[in-house]
């Protein structure tokens, strides 16, 4: 996929939505501060507005050298992504991140916080993760392979 988009704007797209497991509902309003690609939570029902902080791990850091992040609309995006991997969705990016955060052993609160989960009543009331633990924990994604496989959705 990003060997496929090499060259055009989709690529970036890409890699971003591989390697922070954002909703594609949520990149309109991703931003880079910093170390992180901060994003509003789109999953949150309580009606506060909540931002999720992901690292932006060396695999991804390469595909950020303008520091700005412009997405296409997600129709447009989605449509690119059948045309390179057919048999696949776009949110098959974000279940890659989430099993790839799971097999180098993020921590469940770390994971939890990079793709916008909740902890729980309480678990969100007595939990705030420093910025420094956030960073550690993403950096043991920094080995990530540049050629993931992409993990399917489980479809019923």
């Amino acid at each position: 996929m990003l060997e496929a988009s090499a060259g055009t704007p989709y690529q970036k797209m890409f890699a971003v939505a591989l390697y922070t497991g954002m909703r594609p509902n949520e990149f309109e309003t991703a931003r880079i501060e910093g170390d992180f690609i901060v994003s509003v939570n789109s999953k949150r029902k309580n009606g506060k507005t909540e931002y999720k902080k992901i690292p932006i791990i060396a695999p991804l850091r390469p595909f950020l050298t303008e520091g700005e992040l412009k997405f296409y609309g997600t129709n447009r995006l989605r449509e690119r992504f059948k045309l390179i991997l057919p048999e696949h969705k776009l949110y098959d990016l974000r279940t890659t991140f989430y099993t790839r955060c799971c097999e180098f052993g993020i921590s469940d609160a770390a994971r939890s916080e990079f793709v916008g989960h909740s902890l729980g009543a309480l678990g969100n009331a007595y939990t705030d993760l420093s910025d420094e633990f956030l960073l550690n924990e993403g950096k043991k994604l920094d080995k990530w392979s540049f050629m993931p496989q992409i993990v399917p959705q489980n479809r019923e």
